[in-house]
């Protein structure tokens, strides 16, 4: 899952699976048997794969999205030091893009 949330070799997969297991572990822990007494108690038994999955999808989904901003907000500190004054900008840095022109003829 490391890989897919972006990690690129074996130390950045590694990082990621010791931040992230023990956090899968413990919303596991407290989900699991919750979706398991709702199951019981409002579905049919034929339903319990399909809500089961669902509720996996959405956690892991969850759970892939919060770890993998941490670890590109712990890369860009690194990356880009202490020194910036504000929380991250949402167009970039100046210097990544050209300036603004007119649109291109057509």
């Amino acid at each position: 899952m490391a890989l897919i949330a972006g990690a690129r070799n074996l130390h950045q997969v590694r990082a990621t699976v010791r931040v992230g297991f023990w956090k899968v572990m413990k919303v596991s822990w407290i989900t699991s048997p919750l979706c398991l007494a709702f199951a019981q108690k409002f579905l049919p038994e034929n339903m319990w794969v399909p809500f089961f999955n669902l509720v996996s999808f959405i956690i892991g989904t969850y759970i892939n999205t919060v770890t993998k901003k941490r670890r590109l907000a712990a890369l860009r500190k690194k990356h880009y030091g202490d020194g910036r004054s504000s929380g991250p900008s949402l167009s970039g840095r100046p210097d990544d893009y050209p300036p603004i022109g007119p649109n291109p003829p057509y």
